[in-house]
């Protein structure tokens, strides 16, 4: 009987190694062939409006090891306003998130205002914050949490109102109060969903820090993006985007690291 059993769970490891490798080599060919086709069409177009992949590496690699560090500045300011708008997004949407999905009354008051701004484009505010806050870094953080606050807090209250009773009433049962009922059943049964609302907000929160770099004041990675296309530097327009995409994916790579650590860690 033991045989068999490890017999057959050595299969499903197999197949489920397989299924890994085959992915993987999907990725693999299809960027190769993505690549292939991109630098065909980037040296039958002229390089003021298209630049191939080999241009684009040869500019970001320069750009990357300019001795005026532009790229890395641009990197930093980006980044000195990204971070704290973000992570000030992420804290503030969960808390709101959890308040609206534990509290009825909480929710009919706050949910016509948050559907509102989550619905509201962020740049529709800009002139508006502009005339109120000035230009400066204060306002690109503010746009960036304004951005990035609602997708967390919607989802994180979709999550929480999505416990079922056979979690919470065991624990009710058994004398919990509302703060252990929150930090050890709800919390961690609406993870996956505060996480999914992390990823959209993070798409959002990298999107709008270009926009307000854009319109506030020409400075970071929006500032480069910005001088590149005036001077019709076509190759240098991908380093600031290869940048981005590149954080983009490492802090979703990060979330979902950190959303499957939690959930092992609270099944077991």
């Amino acid at each position: 009987m033991s045989d068999g059993l490890n017999i057959a769970v050595e299969a499903e490891r197999n197949r489920l190694r397989r299924l890994v490798w085959e992915h993987r080599a999907i990725v693999v060919v299809t960027l190769i062939v993505f690549l292939i086709v991109w630098e065909i069409a980037g040296r039958l177009t002229n390089p003021l409006f298209f630049a191939p992949p080999s241009a684009v590496a040869t500019a970001f690699w320069d750009a990357l090891f300019d001795p005026e560090a532009r790229l890395l500045r641009a990197l930093l300011e980006t980044l000195s306003i990204l971070v704290p708008g973000f992570v000030l997004a992420c804290v503030v949407g969960v808390a709101l998130g959890l308040l609206m999905g534990r509290s009825t009354f909480a929710y009919h008051l706050l949910d016509p205002y948050v559907t509102i701004f989550y619905n509201t484009p962020r740049v529709a505010l800009i002139p508006i914050l502009l005339l109120w806050m000035g230009v400066g870094d204060l306002l690109k953080i503010v746009i960036i949490f304004l951005a990035a606050v609602f997708p967390v807090s919607v989802n994180t209250m979709v999550g929480v109102r999505d416990v079922s009773a056979q979690f919470t009433e065991p624990a009710r049962s058994m004398q919990a109060s509302e703060r252990q009922l929150l930090w050890q059943v709800v919390l961690p049964a609406s993870f996956p969903f505060i996480a999914a609302g992390i990823k959209l907000a993070l798409g959002r929160a990298l999107t709008t820090v270009i926009v307000a770099e854009f319109f506030v004041s020409v400075s970071g990675l929006g500032g480069l993006l910005h001088a590149a296309s005036t001077s019709y530097q076509m190759a240098l327009m991908f380093a600031p985007v290869i940048i981005l995409a590149a954080m983009g994916i490492a802090i979703d790579a990060a979330v979902t690291y950190l959303e499957q650590s939690f959930l092992r860690r609270y099944r077991s």
